[in-house]
């Protein structure tokens, strides 16, 4: 069923908390307050590195070179003075006066901030793969045995799944280079999810996604019915809440909409298991879009509590919270406000497969 599945599917989806090589961790290179591209830049990254293996664009098309662009030194990535790297002015990600009306979103304390949809981001970030021998000490998503009974045991009696996808932009694969149509074109991370399921097991993967970006949980509960009325779905995958923080839905409200959801899909096949996905954080730079994101991942856990082994929480709040204890939001952002770029959407597919002992 999946085209253009990547040669790398395995790299790609290696977990970032795990090993000792990342792949292809990206950066963007935005210059500190009254920087100039005089003074090197350090580059924000998840683990000491001891050996770098390759810097690209975050498009593979150029090849940055050690010791002209960039440098190891006592294990930070350090971009030096003349490297081919293209820095970002602080002014131009803070803007202030001149230009602010280019830009829809409030920067916090006045101005507006940097955003861009399509390959905004992308072609400005950069992407470096290396060896490390630290070890990651944040939060590791970790899987319940006993949970997805149903699901793992058709995958390894090589049954056909009918895995459906429910959710906001990022479900649709927001910024994705595949789906922005840009090199490395690769795919959204429900497809990669399902494309790892494959590779590994004999099962065929019957992909539903009806994922529609800017919705909320409450859109969720009108559309679920009609858009998967023709579906028995074997596992169902919900991700609402970036949407509904940032429209100031409560919390509550919010988990109430979660479980008609999941009313509903019982519905649709009694039999059905669930991923239920807390959402990953908007740029706190921007008072318009960050609420109480992180409210929600705890009741989700304890609706997944109450439903037993049929439910699989995917704590992204929490592994989104840990990659922010290294890096800024704007390294792993596709449009700067609230969507991941191809290596955040990389940890969404590697903590989802977590849930499957992968």
């Amino acid at each position: 069923m999946f085209q253009n599945i990547p040669s790398d599917l395995d790299r790609l989806l290696a977990p970032v908390w795990a090993g000792d090589t990342v792949y292809e961790e990206s950066f963007f290179p935005l210059m500190k307050e009254g920087e100039d591209e005089t003074v090197p830049m350090t580059v924000p990254l998840l683990y000491c590195a001891d050996e770098i293996l390759s810097v690209t664009s975050a498009t593979r098309e150029t090849v940055l070179l050690e010791g002209r662009d960039y440098v190891l030194r006592n294990g930070s990535l350090i971009i030096p003075a003349g490297s081919a790297v293209k820095r970002f002015a602080w002014s131009d990600y803070h803007v202030v006066g001149e230009g602010e009306d280019k830009y829809p979103f409030p920067f916090e304390g006045g101005g507006k901030i940097f955003f861009g949809e399509g390959d905004t981001m992308h072609s400005r970030e950069y992407i470096v793969t290396y060896r490390h021998t630290d070890t990651w000490a944040g939060f590791v998503p970790t899987a319940d045995d006993e949970a997805l009974p149903r699901t793992k045991a058709l995958l390894y009696a090589g049954k056909p799944v009918n895995f459906c996808w429910f959710g906001d932009s990022i479900t649709t694969g927001a910024n994705s280079s595949a789906c922005i149509d840009r090199p490395p074109y690769l795919p959204m991370f429900p497809e990669m999810v399902c494309m790892a399921l494959e590779k590994k097991y004999t099962s065929k993967i019957n992909y539903v996604n009806h994922a529609v970006g800017g919705t909320v949980s409450k859109w969720g509960t009108e559309r679920l019915p009609v858009d998967f009325a023709d579906e028995k779905p074997d596992i169902m995958f919900i991700a609402f809440g970036m949407n509904d923080a940032s429209e100031r839905v409560p919390a509550e409200d919010f988990l109430a909409n979660i479980r008609i959801m999941v009313a509903q899909t019982l519905a649709l096949n009694p039999d059905c298991e669930f991923l239920i996905c807390s959402t990953t954080l908007p740029n706190a730079l921007s008072p318009r879009f960050f609420y109480n994101h992180e409210e929600h991942e705890p009741l989700l856990a304890a609706l997944c509590e109450e439903l037993g082994h049929r439910a699989a929480l995917v704590p992204m709040t929490s592994v989104h919270k840990a990659l922010m204890t290294k890096k800024r939001f704007c390294d792993m952002s596709g449009n700067n406000i609230n969507h991941p770029c191809d290596f955040l959407a990389r940890v969404y597919a590697q903590t989802i497969l977590a849930q499957f002992g992968e």
